[in-house]
């Protein structure tokens, strides 16, 4: 039933027919295929081959879009993965704007360039050189924030200075 000693054979692992231990009614049906003994549970209406896949597949092509390549690694194929430095510039690049300018635009900027230098060489496998655009374009916006709040501070302390005149404050008794 299904075993290759069960039935006849001409040649080792070559079977001449397949068995089936219900009769043409339908039951249990084994055969040999090129991964080896196959067997199933058949409605009645007898033997029937397999369906062939809908769309066929590159050799070493395995499910949900991983392939193996040559040298015997899977890499996974189709849709492409978002990178996540490019993720991370954008929210740093957020951050910039908002929260710690000079920090987090710096760090935007070192992660946004790295992404996209990524993407790029990439070859399509990796997604999301907008999202390292949009946080390098947000770093330099918390970088001019930051410069231009520098300038104020340092203009402000130059023009406080000056208005003293070196005397006595006025208002107050000498």
């Amino acid at each position: 039933m299904g075993t290759p000693g069960d039935r006849g054979e001409e040649e080792e692992g070559k079977p001449t027919e397949p068995t089936s231990s219900a009769g043409a009614g339908g039951g249990w049906q084994s055969e040999w295929q090129s991964g080896g003994w196959q067997s199933q549970w058949q409605q009645p209406g007898g033997w029937q081959q397999p369906a062939a896949p809908e769309t066929p597949q590159a050799p070493g092509a395995g499910p949900s879009g991983w392939q193996q390549t040559a040298d015997g690694r899977w890499v996974q194929t189709g849709a492409a993965t978002s990178s996540g430095k490019s993720t991370a510039a954008l929210v740093l690049g957020i951050l910039g704007l908002v929260f710690c300018p000079l920090i987090c635009s710096v760090l935007a900027l070192v992660f946004g360039y790295q992404s996209r230098r990524e993407i790029d060489a990439s070859g399509g496998q990796l997604s999301g050189r907008g999202s390292a655009v949009a946080g390098i374009v947000l770093a330099w916006i918390g970088v001019v924030i930051w410069a231009l709040f520098v300038i104020l501070i340092i203009i402000g302390l130059i023009a406080g200075d000056s208005s003293s005149g070196g005397g006595s404050p006025s208002g107050v008794p000498a």
